[in-house]
């Protein structure tokens, strides 16, 4: 019965936790902030900025300015007035509206669809042997057309307006026939792209398999490159495995059992450490080349087929817009791994010049190092965090995100996590403490709870003794009430292994401070046996 209320309390709790969330998230999501034009609620605000000008938008006090954009190149800049509210732009044409249609109807031109009666099978919609670009006027305003013999009506292409005259500081007419001549060379260029000759084997078709050809033989060489590390890796791995295998346990009979004692497991443990710990630092130095290597492939291959792309007039736009937005999303995750690795370096490098240096002037210089160790080992997780959590906010705002919402949307996550991951939170509240007073390290020989053994990995959230028999012993740090730390500041000395009356081994420690002498058991006191 005890047991069925303390299940439905705990879904309560649960319950209780998932609503503070929900209402707490509501709260933030409907507040109303100041702002210029009096209060606001928050949605608004963010719809507002999510639905801001492009970001190839300028805004020059009562004017927007926005590049044509062509075969992915600025052609020339168009000028509209300023829309303040894009939500609600009433008769107004945003700029970049403008400049999505002027490049809609330059793209209509270069267009790929066969002319009937052509025997050459032209690829576009206008034949660049006959194509012309020319200037009509409208009601006193310029337009820029596009025409050829296939074609009757002619094509509109843009309208030259005042303001695009005096933001380019030139008569109407003189900017657009400037304009006109720069249409007029870029699609007769583009439409040659695109002619039956330019796509043939000896054409872009054979530089794009030269490209690709690059491209794998590059990729082929850095995998290459990655085998012996690899290899060199299973091999350390293999190693540490090695190591942590041979604990005298495993060789140990009955009659060992008995002659062995805590110091001699606390010895072996750090001889073990030690190579532990060298082997490890190999595998980061080889961890980080495979890392390199891998980045690398991954760069060759986006370039690669970038590249390749290029050449192609009908996958230009796809090349651009993977050496856009994915490719930056990329850097900012390599950037983000790259500060990752170099914080853990940084913080191992000052943990071994501590070790070497600073621990030497304490009486305890070993269990030091090694308590440097515990507190890295465990902080390592929450740095990784970190630095990646930033990472991902970074990549949020610069998809389009605005920054308030990304850190609302993170405090709203990191409030949920703590209310309902509560177990979690104290273990590792628990495990900081800890840390902080430096109960006890790696290589330690503690007592928790009726359980005793030797320290062999601890982090925020849990801490994992080997026992005497051999056996992994796993603590959550928040259930732990009591520790008692057989090591610190004593050095054990085994005077001898008894057998109870019951038959159960029994060990004798000397143990000695380094102020107050020795204290010695006086039933053993007779047959001291140091190891």
């Amino acid at each position: 019965m005890a047991r069925f209320f303390r299940q439905r309390m705990s879904w309560v709790r649960s319950i209780v936790n998932i609503t503070l969330v929900g209402l707490l998230a509501l709260t933030l999501l409907s507040a109303w902030v100041p702002t210029t034009a009096g209060s606001s609620p928050v949605l608004k605000i963010w719809q507002q900025q999510l639905q801001k000008p492009d970001r190839s938008v300028e805004r020059l006090g009562n004017l927007e300015v926005a590049p044509v954009r062509f075969e992915g190149s600025d052609l020339f800049t168009i000028v509209s007035p300023t829309v303040w509210d894009r939500t609600q732009p009433g008769s107004q044409l945003p700029v970049e509206a403008r400049a999505a249609q002027v490049e809609a109807n330059l793209q209509r031109v270069i267009d790929g669809s066969f002319i009937p009666g052509q025997k050459d099978g032209i690829l576009t919609n206008f034949d660049p042997k006959t194509l012309q670009v020319s200037i009509v006027s409208l009601n006193e305003i310029p337009v820029i057309v596009a025409s050829d013999s296939y074609h009757t009506q002619p094509l509109n292409l843009v309208t030259v307006t005042y303001l695009d005259a005096s933001h380019n500081g030139q008569p109407i007419g003189v900017l657009a026939e400037r304009w006109r001549s720069l249409i007029y060379q870029s699609l007769y260029a583009a439409l040659m792209d695109r002619s039956p000759e330019a796509l043939s084997l000896r054409g872009k078709l054979g530089e794009s398999l030269v490209v690709l050809g690059v491209m794998l033989a590059a990729s082929a060489l850095l995998w290459l490159l990655q085998l012996p590390l690899k290899r060199r890796n299973h091999q350390l791995r293999l190693q540490q495995a090695a190591i942590a295998a041979d604990i005298p346990l495993s060789e140990a009979g009955a009659e060992a059992l008995e002659s062995l004692n805590w110091q001699q497991m606390q010895e072996h443990f750090l001889n073990g450490f030690q190579r532990q710990m060298q082997l490890q630092r190999q595998r980061h130095v080889v961890g980080f080349f495979r890392w390199l290597l891998a980045w690398g492939q991954l760069a060759i291959w986006i370039t690669g087929f970038a590249v390749a792309a290029l050449i192609f007039p009908w996958t230009k736009q796809l090349a651009w817009f993977l050496l856009g937005s994915p490719t930056v999303v990329l850097f900012i995750w390599f950037l983000t791994s790259i500060c990752n690795r170099f914080v853990g370096m940084l913080l191992q490098g000052a943990a071994e010049v501590w070790v070497k240096f600073g621990t030497s002037a304490t009486n305890y210089p070993q269990r030091d190092g090694l308590r440097i160790f515990t507190i890295l080992s465990a902080l390592k997780p929450v740095k990784t965090l970190g630095i990646y959590a930033a990472g991902i906010a970074i990549t949020l705002v610069y998809l389009g995100l605005p920054f308030s919402l990304v850190l609302t949307i993170a405090g709203i996550v990191a409030l949920a996590l703590i209310l309902i991951c509560q177990g979690f939170v104290r273990d590792w509240v628990t495990g900081g403490l800890m840390l902080w007073e430096d109960q006890y390290a790696i290589g330690d020989i503690i007592s928790i709870d009726h359980h005793t053994g030797l320290v062999e990995r601890m982090n925020l959230r849990l801490t994992q003794l080997r026992s005497l028999e051999g056996g992994l012993i796993s603590i959550a740090n928040g259930t732990i009430s009591r520790v008692e730390n057989l090591t610190r500041y004593w050095r054990s000395r085994v005077i001898g292994g008894t057998t109870s009356p019951k038959g159960q081994q029994g060990t004798r420690l000397s143990l000695e401070n380094s102020n107050s002498g020795s204290f010695v058991d006086p039933e053993v006191s007779e047959s001291p046996i140091e190891s």
